[in-house]
């Protein structure tokens, strides 16, 4: 499997899944369902992993489709600068999810303000990526 196989089998993963589990969560809260809130938070983390196999293997995918006659190179940079950010902001919102499972099992007074910052974070997080996947759905 090359880069470009890579790149499009690892790139829907963290944007589904990462909304998914940011669903679960908020649901959770929403219903006072503490296991509902962690595994979220726990699939959050996970999603937020996946999103470095799928950044990674854009630069070899790049490679293979801007030579290909019609693929506009400016599509290609916008896709890849809008990754980068996709990527400081998932694994961002991927250590708030962390903080706030860590947070919640020491019973923290910080774990309800954590997991909030983690919700907000994780919403922008996801507009980014979706908006990184439409742009690369042009390409």
């Amino acid at each position: 499997m090359d880069g470009l196989q890579l790149h499009l089998l690892t790139n829907h993963l963290p944007i589904i899944g990462t909304m998914a589990a940011l669903l679960v969560v908020i649901l959770g809260m929403l219903r006072k369902n503490d296991g509902a809130i962690t595994a979220g938070l726990i699939t959050y983390v996970l999603m937020a992993v996946a999103v470095v196999p799928a950044y990674l293997s854009g630069e070899e995918a790049e490679e293979r489709v801007e030579e290909i006659a019609g693929v506009s190179h400016d599509v290609i940079h916008e896709h890849e600068e809008m990754a980068e950010l996709s990527l400081w902001l998932t694994s961002l919102s991927g250590l708030l999810a962390l903080g706030a499972l860590f947070t919640r099992s020491k019973q923290s007074a910080l774990a309800p303000k954590v997991a909030i910052a983690f919700v907000v974070l994780a919403v922008i997080a996801f507009g980014q990526a979706a908006r990184t996947g439409h742009v690369g759905g042009k390409i």
